[in-house]
């Protein structure tokens, strides 16, 4: 249809987005949804990776620690860098801003070659991305592929500052999270073993806050770490397998590798380097963290096989500063290279805000149970 693109890219959350916003000329982006709506993420990432976004005024509130909830009791990890969590539509919109990149409302069918078919009909592009997430449409499903499930609900409903992860009974593979954001909390629940009907184990989860469930969002969360190009197709994101097990999380490794594929598809567009050879640099990207992502695995298989009970004494000891910062150094270290291209630091503005957020989290403390 038309004269052919230099970029497609499929898919318009997290890693699409950080792939458009590293490419010039004549860039496509397609999603069966409008920008900003169908979120599945509980939206909680790096306060850096946010602001690198182009989207800190998304943030609804910056969190310094993690506490892990036992049935042995709570143990805080404080964090190397602040995280955050955030408005997805906020975050998609405003990453969007200032792009010069066409977008069409169309639901991905495949590709042959070159050519990309979708529900808007056939797409030409010089260069192909996949960031559709776990459905992998123009990649293909990453192999071998293990795919986890969450769902999610905010209320306003404030608990204490900070990220907080709950081993329960009534989600034995997996957790629940309590996520404040503002003026509101993201309650949720994940099942490693992919399983769907959670309703009842959040419904359950919920209740320890004295809440009820409100709308509901969720969605497959895919790892599987394999080559990040397969057809000719870069894959980015969860489309490639890259959301984390052991965490869950996906969006900063999403939007790291999306900047780390945008600006070699750029060096094509540029003549400095060949297809070939950027495939190739972005498949040794991919491959230089898969002994971490394979150590987060197993990580993830040990948590599915202890009694919880055992998993506050671990809990407990990764508080030690030493364990503490050799974890963090390792989790990460994980896609953290200098996220080039990005759109660099927050402003004046936005550390003023966090600062201010710093002081009513620490007043907040001392009000809330």
């Amino acid at each position: 249809m038309g004269a052919p693109y230099d970029v497609i890219v499929a898919g318009a959350s997290f890693a699409g987005l950080a792939v458009a916003r590293q490419v010039r000329g004549r860039v496509l982006l397609l999603d069966h949804q409008p920008i900003g709506d169908g979120v599945t993420s509980a939206c909680a990432a790096p306060v850096r990776t946010v602001a690198a976004m182009g989207a800190s005024a998304s943030i609804l509130e910056v969190h310094e620690e993690i506490v892990i909830h036992t049935p042995g009791g709570s143990a805080p990890w404080p964090l190397p860098e602040p995280f955050c969590t955030f408005d997805y539509r906020r975050f998609c919109l405003d990453a969007m801003a200032g792009v010069d990149t066409e977008f069409h409302l169309a639901s991905v069918r495949g590709h042959r070659g070159h050519h990309v078919e979708s529900s808007a009909g056939e797409f030409t592009g010089r260069l192909l991305v996949d960031a559709t997430g776990p459905r992998a449409v123009l990649a293909g499903p990453v192999r071998p592929r293990y795919a986890a499930f969450g769902l999610e609900s905010e209320i306003p409903r404030q608990v204490v500052p900070g990220l907080h992860f709950h081993f329960v009974p009534e989600i034995r593979d997996g957790y629940a999270w309590a996520f404040p954001c503002g003026g509101g909390t993201r309650f949720g629940v994940i099942s490693y073993r992919g399983r769907t009907k959670l309703l009842p184990a959040l419904r359950r989860f919920m209740e320890r806050f004295g809440a009820r469930p409100g709308d509901i969002h969720g969605g497959f969360l895919a790892t599987g770490w394999p080559a990040g190009v397969a057809d000719g197709v870069f894959a980015v994101g969860d489309a490639a397998g890259q959301c984390l097990p052991f965490s869950g999380e996906g969006i900063r490794t999403a939007v790291l590798a999306g900047a780390r594929c945008g600006t070699l598809l750029q060096q094509v567009l540029d003549g400095a380097i060949s297809e070939d050879r950027a495939q190739a640099v972005y498949r040794a990207f991919v491959a230089a963290d898969r002994r971490r992502y394979r150590g987060l695995l197993g990580a993830n298989l040990l948590l599915l096989g202890l009694p919880q009970r055992w998993l506050g004494w671990i809990a407990r000891r990764l508080t030690r500063p030493a364990l503490r910062r050799w974890f963090f150094a390792h989790y990460l270290g994980i896609f953290d290279s200098p996220p080039v291209g990005l759109s660099g630091e927050p402003s004046v503005d936005s550390r003023r805000t966090y600062e201010e957020q710093r002081v009513s989290r620490s007043e907040s403390r001392r009000d809330v149970p």
